[in-house]
């Protein structure tokens, strides 16, 4: 097993639960991948991935598996949008009235050419049309007044969390006809249900389930296949020997270890293509108003910034999501809060923090948001086993793709295929 984020740890559970020795190797010091329950100040906040809802249901069988509890977060109080710089304040159903209009014209169709969310490729004739396009030239497509258009595209921005002229317009669409066909459930499923234990408090559930060996800081450099047999060879050197292999890493990172015999043509090209997101997520601690805060705003280093936490006395903790991490540096205090002051004037910065995932040489970018032709080109391919070593990771779910839910439904499908190579 390589790479320790959902998909990892419940394929080595799943496969030490059907009797397999399991080894699993994760070159980070932790385990958890593009997810990361890490201290700040005196919270816990989630670096990475930290949302689920009960319409993810490999997620949500784990949390009442593990009989953990979760948290809903607060409506906002006050909204912003911006259209041509421009601010504008309402109720939370005032700028959801308006996202609304161009929602629906974006998604138009989708009910036809993705009819069965967690099958993609079910009317894959009808699906290509939209698969061809990116986020902007579907955009490009509609009919909107300035206004739709501009919250409609930065409510984009924070789902794409990379540009709109890269991430392609089947990302939106999933998720949309996976949250019911809904705006209002797109935005719950996406931002407003917690775990109380955070992300790790799910992950050591599902990893205490079973018992299988577990090696951290241990970079994979090599993944070789021989008659019957796999030998995986670290960056350190050293080299193990297995029936099968999963490789559970992103998409981005796959590139990074060496395939002997190579992936096929297909696998290699989409590796070379990659996945789109390179966002940031930044958390903010600020002074100000005390109420809950929700602000949007196109093109801003993080265009979507809403209220996390209200500690009393004016300080608050805010989220935002940006398109781009390198247009956004948590250090730089001085910029965060010209920033800030650009997106929901009339709080000062007291401190900031993200992880930059683009960086991170072991994710690459943050959540799946495919390029354009992936479904028509490259997902079914890159699901298929190549000999004894099967691909797994959420960024190749057939649901929940970039969510933790399509992560653990890889983890039980790879679990499942490597098993199959290993017996045979």
């Amino acid at each position: 097993m390589i790479g320790g984020g959902f998909a990892g740890v419940t394929a080595a559970r799943e496969s030490a639960l059907r009797g397999a020795e399991t080894l699993l190797l994760e070159a980070r010091d932790r385990l958890g991948g593009r997810t990361w329950t890490a201290p700040w100040d005196d919270r816990e906040i989630e670096l990475g991935g930290g949302w689920v809802h009960w319409h993810q249901p490999f997620t949500w069988s784990e949390i009442v598996k593990a009989e953990l509890s979760v948290s809903v977060s607060d409506t906002a109080e006050q909204t912003g949008w911006y259209v041509d710089g421009v601010r504008h304040e309402g109720t939370a159903e005032e700028r959801d009235a308006i996202a609304d209009r161009g929602w629906r014209a974006f998604v138009d169709g989708v009910d036809a050419a993705l009819p069965e969310p967690h099958d993609p490729l079910t009317r894959i004739e009808r699906l290509s049309g939209f698969d061809r396009l990116t986020i902007a030239q579907r955009v490009d497509q509609l009919d909107l007044t300035g206004e739709e258009r501009a919250v409609l595209w930065a409510e984009l921005e924070s789902l794409a969390h990379g540009p709109l002229t890269e991430a392609g317009a089947v990302s939106v669409l999933r998720w949309h006809g996976l949250s019911g066909y809904s705006l209002e459930l797109t935005q719950f499923t996406g931002g407003r249900v917690t775990l109380d234990a955070g992300t790790r408090g799910l992950l050591e559930a599902i990893a205490s389930g079973a018992d299988f060996q577990t090696r951290l800081a241990t970079p994979v450099a090599a993944v070789r296949q021989t008659a019957g047999a796999v030998e995986v060879e670290t960056r350190g050197g050293e080299r193990v020997e297995a029936r099968a292999v999963i490789v559970a890493v992103p998409l981005n990172v796959v590139g990074a270890i060496e395939f002997d015999p190579p992936l096929s043509a297909g696998k290699r090209n989409a590796v070379a293509l990659g996945q789109a997101s390179r966002g940031i997520k930044i958390f903010i601690r600020a002074n100000g108003p005390e109420r809950h805060q929700n602000s949007i705003r196109p093109g801003h280093p993080f265009g979507y910034l809403a209220t996390e936490w209200l500690d009393g006395g004016g300080d608050q903790v805010l989220i935002g999501f940006g398109m781009d991490a390198e247009a956004c540096d948590p250090g730089d205090l001085d910029a965060v809060q010209r920033q800030l002051d650009d997106i929901v004037p009339g709080y000062q910065v007291r401190d900031a923090t993200a992880h930059d995932w683009l960086a991170d040489e072991f994710a690459q970018g943050t959540w799946a948001i495919h390029r354009p032709g992936w479904y028509t080109t490259f997902h079914a391919e890159m699901r298929r086993p190549e000999n004894r070593v099967v691909l797994a990771g959420s960024d190749i779910a057939n649901g929940w793709s970039g969510f933790i839910d399509g992560a653990i439904e890889s983890g039980f499908r790879g679990s499942r295929l490597a098993l199959e190579r290993a017996r045979a």
